[in-house]
């Protein structure tokens, strides 16, 4: 039985940064520390850091006093707005690259471009984006959503940072089509990219892959969307999920994970994997 573990594979710089700025909050403060939403999109990790006394709430009007930690996706600025009018400490983990896209369509709108997104209408960081805006902006989930748009518009394309490349260049290729001025900005993050590549190619050299991320993951879920075309596919939260069975016949195995997934969970689904003595005498 061959094993091949991503490189790639758990946090990644914006998700390792966010967790340990609330450990180094929980540390130094004694007065409630709370995030808006979980701090990052893996329900085990979001536990671990509420048994410490980090808590999650849904809104900024569930806090009393104390500090509100921005999940590493951002929040909307009237959220923060919110925070600063309670006089609540504010520590914005928000990920480095969501920052970016944050400002660049801030900017973008007060040029009077008419911002496109590319992401999924209901995914925090997508609602966060939205927020920087200066004027109304359009969230394009497919290709097929381009067509209802009104010519003679100056358009800006910016992405989700977890979106896929395939899904982004494809859209992007029926909006150049339209717009032929139209200015592109690919905002996918490099940590994404990375990860999408190196599963790509991890797929196409096993039997089977498992990867490791929460359901409410997207950019596990699209690790999950590019592995499925190649190989058999397990999605899978934790070791716990793992069914034997999966690897009757089965001569090699790839595992990946989401970048908002924590070492220790990783660590646990490879330790069971390498404790069934059964599969390493195929």
């Amino acid at each position: 039985m061959k094993l091949i573990v991503a490189k790639k594979a758990g946090f990644c710089y914006g998700v390792k940064k966010a967790v340990e700025l609330a450990e180094k909050t929980y540390a130094e403060n004694s007065e409630p520390i709370y995030s808006i939403g979980p701090l990052i999109h893996n329900r085990f990790e979001v536990q671990r850091l509420s048994k410490i006394g980090i808590k999650p709430v849904s809104s900024v009007n569930k806090v009393k006093k104390g500090t509100i930690i921005i999940r590493t996706h951002g929040i909307p600025r009237k959220h923060v707005s919110e925070a600063k009018k309670k006089k609540l400490n504010i520590i914005d983990a928000t990920c480095p690259f969501v920052k970016r896209v944050q400002h660049l369509v801030k900017e973008l709108s007060k040029k009077n471009f008419y911002v496109l997104i590319i992401g999924e209408k209901e995914h925090p960081e997508v609602k966060s984006l939205i927020s920087y805006a200066e004027k109304p902006v359009k969230i394009i989930e497919s290709i097929n959503e381009i067509r209802g748009l009104s010519d003679g518009k100056k358009i800006a394309v910016v992405s989700q940072t977890t979106q896929s490349l395939e899904k982004f260049n494809h859209i992007i290729k029926g909006i150049k089509s339209k717009y032929k001025n139209a200015k592109i900005f690919n905002t996918i993050c490099t940590a994404a990219l990375e990860r999408q590549e190196e599963a790509e190619k991890i797929a196409r050299e096993v039997d089977v892959v498992l990867i490791i991320g929460g359901r409410n993951s997207a950019n596990t879920a699209r690790l999950v969307d590019i592995c499925k075309k190649h190989t058999i596919t397990y999605h899978i939260e934790s070791a716990e999920e793992i069914n034997d069975r999966w690897f009757d016949n089965v001569h090699s195995i790839g595992i990946l994970a989401g970048a908002s997934t924590p070492k220790w969970i990783i660590d646990a689904v490879i330790s069971h994997m390498k404790g069934k003595d059964w599969l390493w005498k195929i």
